[in-house]
């Protein structure tokens, strides 16, 4: 990937390390724009010329001419003249790389090969960046179309990127529809961006010669632009969230109370001053477990429990109580915390929450459980940023009724997601039909997907509707679509295309309608570069993409699908659940899941059976868990408990600035000597909350 650089008046083109592509391709279908009337170069000639216009049809582009005309801009002028200083975008040019690598690398793998490139602009239409091949870039620069150019209707006359930013639409607009003579070669497409609280922020554009391929570059620039929206959102989100954060810190540290913050690992996730300065002084609390200094022994963290007193190891002399103030939410909430209240006598300014709050907040769960058995993605079990971000856009996609293609590694849920998309789809009341197409016998595919007509074969004694017919008005799932012989791909292309089918054996046209789901497990892209998978047929079934990341890269959903299963898979067998041990978790937490949820569910009914209603223990766990850490404590030890990851290295530093600065991003990030955009990309990457 190419972008272009200006530096004052010398402008150069920089060549990007290919990296991998972060944006799941789309599979952009062809954008059915609106109909209005195109003006000719024969138009714009007598526009310019001063000659009467009367005739001409009115249209947004016509009076966009006459703005310029009244403005002065000069249609014959060579190239944009325009520029603002680059220290002047500067932190825009900043926020939109730490932001929109992603969303470049997905848009220059689909324009590099159609002669086209991506321009961002701001609000008041000046170029941040503009990234395309190096022969596109060369001809763009003879305009001045790069980082700094003010590409305003006042500037450099009508063209999609003004009218985007004038009208709030997308826009394209071809070549002789621009005022200036010198644009009539180009053809752009422009889409506006708008920032969180609905306030334009700008623009995203791709142009290129008016020969190039254009067909899906509108529909482009909307798809890019709404990402750039969500991770706007995303940013802004952060930045709240850190600002609560120093809220709550400041809030905290003013009471006269002591105030200790525990998960339900028993971890202390905040200290105020005075807690600390009552539990020992110096020593940061924050990451050590609450037992060190509170007698938790008969408190079941993991579940609910009332206010009740505790009393303090590290100074008996003081009153301690604990309350819950967070219980689990439905779809992935951090899990349980506790606040843990210290004083040296009980008074009027002790924080503590009374039972009857406490037994409020109970019933408030259980009403939230309850409301989550009616949410379509309520069985998928999570809290990780991940996965929450892949149920959001699965939401999304359950509005349209475009195929989907899911993909994933073995055991990450792929079927779970297609059923939660039918449930949540306006066709939820008909029928859901499965069909694993690796397990179909190659002889009978076509009888079970098409149906058939009695006597058409030996043991057709009856007729059969297939599984198109079966799921018309529903949900067709075609598990493990890479699976399918590449002889028998052809058959699937017509039902596909028209929504008709003929049994086998028959002659009549049955139509049918449904929404269509596959999965796979396998680089479909690569099955078709060997010749193993139809093309055509792959642009078929992924009209939309969601890819569910494997257990590994789940921060936290781990130890909480472990917890849901072992209660779950206790009351299957009739056993009592006394939970799993820390070291047990941590057993699982650090093994690799190459089956992924899958084998994580296997593992836990293992351990629920073998552990006989005890507290589950390492010994419990699968041989090859404990022998992964096992291998895991050796090689440490071997290393001398030294981990020279570079990526381990900068998380940990990261994390160490956050919490010696407690939480304050900015302050961290003025300490690491990065930006704080920066910083919170860094976050993003290493799931640090």
């Amino acid at each position: 990937m190419y972008e272009l650089q200006h530096n004052g008046d010398i402008s150069h083109i920089k060549e990007h390390a290919r990296e991998d592509i972060l944006l799941a391709d789309q599979g952009f279908s062809a954008l059915q724009a609106e109909e209005r009337p195109h003006l000719s170069l024969e138009d714009w000639r007598r526009f310019v010329a001063g000659k009467d216009h009367t005739g001409l049809p009115p249209s947004p582009v016509l009076a966009s001419w006459q703005r310029c005309q009244s403005r002065g801009v000069d249609p014959w002028m060579p190239s944009c003249t325009a520029f603002v200083p680059m220290k002047k975008i500067s932190s825009q040019v900043d926020l939109l790389k730490s932001l929109g690598n992603s969303i470049e690398h997905t848009v220059y793998a689909a324009i590099r090969d159609r002669d086209l490139l991506m321009t961002v602009v701001d609000a008041e239409g000046r170029i941040l960046r503009t990234i395309g091949n190096r022969r596109i870039l060369q001809q763009a620069d003879s305009l001045r179309f790069g980082p700094g150019a003010v590409w305003s209707e006042a500037s450099v006359g009508t063209n999609a990127i003004s009218l985007a930013l004038d009208t709030h639409l997308p826009w394209h607009i071809r070549g002789e529809e621009h005022f200036c003579l010198s644009h009539h070669t180009w053809s752009c497409s422009a889409t506006p961006i708008f920032n969180p609280l609905g306030g334009l922020w700008g623009c995203l554009d791709i142009s290129g010669h008016v020969t190039s391929d254009h067909s899906q570059a509108l529909w482009l620039t909307m798809m890019a632009a709404r990402e750039m929206e969500r991770l706007l959102l995303m940013a802004s989100v952060s930045s709240m969230e850190a600002a609560s954060r120093d809220l709550v810190g400041m809030l905290l540290g003013s009471v006269p109370v002591g105030v200790c913050l525990v998960n339900e690992q028993g971890i202390i996730t905040y200290a105020n001053p005075q807690a600390a300065g009552f539990l020992g002084g110096k020593r940061e609390l924050r990451g050590t477990s609450a037992a060190d200094y509170f007698d938790l022994r008969g408190i079941d963290l993991a579940a609910d429990i009332s206010s009740c007193s505790l009393s303090c190891r590290a100074n008996p002399c003081l009153l301690a109580e604990i309350s819950p103030f967070a219980s689990p939410l439905p779809g992935g909430s951090p899990g349980r915390h506790y606040c843990i209240t210290l004083h040296e006598e009980r008074t009027g300014a002790g924080i503590v929450v009374p039972r009857s709050m406490a037994a409020s907040r109970k019933n408030h769960a259980e009403v939230r459980e309850r409301e989550d058995e009616d949410d379509p993605f309520g069985q998928i079990l999570y809290q990780s940023s991940a996965m929450r971000a892949v149920v959001e856009r699965a939401r999304v996609m359950s509005r349209s009724s475009a195929p989907i293609l899911l993909l994933g590694e073995t055991g990450t849920g792929k079927e779970l997601f297609a059923r939660a998309l039918h449930r949540a789809s306006a066709r939820a009341d008909k029928p859901f039909v499965a069909v694993n197409c690796g397990a179909l016998p190659r002889d009978l595919i076509q009888s079970e997907l098409f149906g058939h007509e009695k006597g058409s074969f030996t043991g057709a004694g009856r007729s059969w509707e297939g599984k198109f017919e079966q799921a018309d008005g529903g949900t067709l799932f075609l598990d493990e679509i890479s699976e399918m012989p590449l002889d028998m791909q052809v058959n699937l292309l017509r039902p596909l295309e028209t929504g008709t089918v003929t049994r086998v054996g028959g002659s009549q046209t049955i139509h049918t309608d449904f929404r269509l789901i596959t999965a796979t497990n396998r680089n479909i892209e690569e099955l078709i570069a060997s010749g193993s998978f139809r093309e055509d047929l792959f642009y078929r079934i992924h009209v939309l993409t969601l890819e569910l990341p494997p257990l590994r890269d789940r921060a936290g959903d781990i130890t909480l699908i472990a917890k849901a299963y072992g209660r779950k898979l206790s009351q299957k067998h009739n056993l009592p659940y006394e939970g799993f041990t820390a070291e047990a978790l941590a057993c699982l937490e650090s093994y690799d899941w190459p089956g992924n949820v899958r084998q994580l569910v296997h593992s836990v009914e293992y351990a629920v059976n073998m552990s006989m209603g005890s507290c589950i223990g390492p010994e419990h766990l699968p041989k090859a868990i404990r022998v992964q850490k096992q291998a895991q404590r050796d090689q440490s030890r071997e290393q001398g408990t030294q981990d020279f990851s570079l990526n381990n290295m900068e998380r940990r530093t990261i994390v160490a600035a956050i919490e010696h600065y407690r939480g304050n991003i900015l302050k961290a990030a003025r300490a690491l000597d990065i930006g704080r955009n920066t910083l919170y990309a860094k976050m993003r990457k290493y799931h640090i909350s």
